[in-house]
């Protein structure tokens, strides 16, 4: 213990801590190295390339399953479990309209090998697809006023 009359012009701080520079100029170092090491891009990979998006050739089957029970059990395979079941991707999805979300999402189309890219269409291309439709609308059953509803997004023009 200090006397009460003696003066220290000092004060003892050896306990606190002493940090070394160098010590941690160089761990920055270290760490600023290994940071751009894995920062580095890789070897150049050419990126995929993937078909241009096409409609389905096929009819998705939504109404087999309508008002059917269905026993769910814990063990079941995927494709045994209530709800749509994607071969592509193995996941269920438990509703209709979720599964056409799914279907035509992006992660199902690029798990066929397609891009979400549409393919731009030439003139001669639209051409021959107004004449097909033309062709198809005077053997169907439509009328032109069913035509301008479907344009018009269903609402039909009422008379007041």
């Amino acid at each position: 213990m200090a006397q009460p009359g003696s003066h220290v012009n000092s004060v003892d701080n050896t306990y606190r801590r002493k940090w070394d520079r160098e010590e941690y100029l160089e761990r920055a170092r270290e760490r600023a190295d290994e940071e751009d090491g894995r920062l580095k891009p890789k070897a150049k990979v050419p990126p995929v390339q993937r078909k241009p998006l096409k409609h389905r050739d096929y009819e998705v089957d939504l109404e087999s399953r309508l008002g059917k029970t269905q026993v769910v059990t814990p063990v079941a395979p995927l494709s045994q479990q209530a709800g749509y079941y994607c071969s592509v991707c193995e996941c269920v999805v438990k509703d209709s309209a979720n599964y056409l979300d799914h279907i035509n999402g992006k992660k199902h189309q690029r798990a066929l090998g397609m891009s979400m890219r549409v393919e731009r269409a030439s003139l001669e291309q639209v051409q021959q697809r107004f004449e097909t439709l033309k062709k198809r609308k005077v053997t169907s059953s439509f009328t032109e006023q069913d035509t301008q509803t479907a344009t018009r997004g269903g609402r039909k023009k009422t008379a007041t």
